[in-house]
């Protein structure tokens, strides 16, 4: 097997939005798209290859990204972008373009703009100064190759790069096989929060944040945060 790590470019958009959906359901039947989009699954994708598409970037554009390829094939991906980055394109903006690419009506936009709301619930502001990671998932036939251990090593980096020390990931609470792959390269848990309309709306309780700090800037010995906190609201 030939892995080969890179930038993400425009042609891998199809690909990416594949990865965009399996990352938003993740261990669950439904995401946010599902919940925004009540139409079909090619309408969804189409919406989030616009997204992932706009002339400016945002914190869902494919210029965030890496992807692992096995022998020239696009196989996994996940995205890396500054929290509180001024540069970015608001997030309605950017759900917006995808909303559009599929014409649907002003009314059909506001309901799904209101369905997504749930997600503020369980929610917080992203850490100051962190490394946010996000959209992380790979593709079935090639699950169970190491695909996405390498590719956070490889985002981790590049944070640490660009001079992030903390870097911030979120997960749908209950799914413990991603949980367990991030706090393999230094993640630990930092709290879960939790509310009921999450819960009836995709089935699962809330999201949970695990944080990585890297004062050693030495991938070997990652630094674990002091007193990390469980709550729930």
């Amino acid at each position: 097997m030939k892995l080969e790590i890179r930038q993400a470019t425009r042609d891998d958009i199809p690909m990416l939005a594949d990865v965009v959906m399996l990352a938003s359901r993740s261990h669950l039947p439904t995401g946010v798209f599902d919940l925004a989009i009540l139409t079909n699954d090619e309408d969804r994708l189409k919406a989030v290859r616009a997204t992932l598409g706009t002339e400016q970037r945002s914190w869902c554009h494919y210029e965030n990204f890496l992807v692992a390829a096995v022998d020239g094939e696009p196989a996994a991906a996940l995205s890396g972008y500054a929290a509180y980055d001024d540069s970015l394109l608001a997030v309605e903006k950017a759900f917006l373009a995808g909303y559009q690419a599929i014409n649907m009506t002003d009314e059909q936009i506001g309901a799904a703009f209101q369905a997504s709301l749930v997600f503020l619930k369980v929610s917080s502001d992203d850490e100051q100064g962190a490394w946010v990671i996000e959209w992380v998932a790979c593709l079935d036939k090639f699950r169970r190759r190491g695909l996405v251990r390498e590719l956070l090593l490889a985002i981790l980096e590049r944070g640490r790069e660009r001079g992030h020390s903390l870097s911030q990931i979120g997960i749908l609470s209950g799914n413990i096989s991603a949980q367990r792959a991030y706090e393999n390269v230094g993640f630990i848990l930092d709290y879960e929060k939790t509310h009921p309309d999450f819960q009836e709306a995709l089935g699962c309780p809330g999201l949970t944040r695990l944080l990585r700090r890297d004062e050693s800037q030495s991938e070997d010995r990652p630094t674990a945060l002091s007193s990390p906190v469980l709550s729930s609201h």
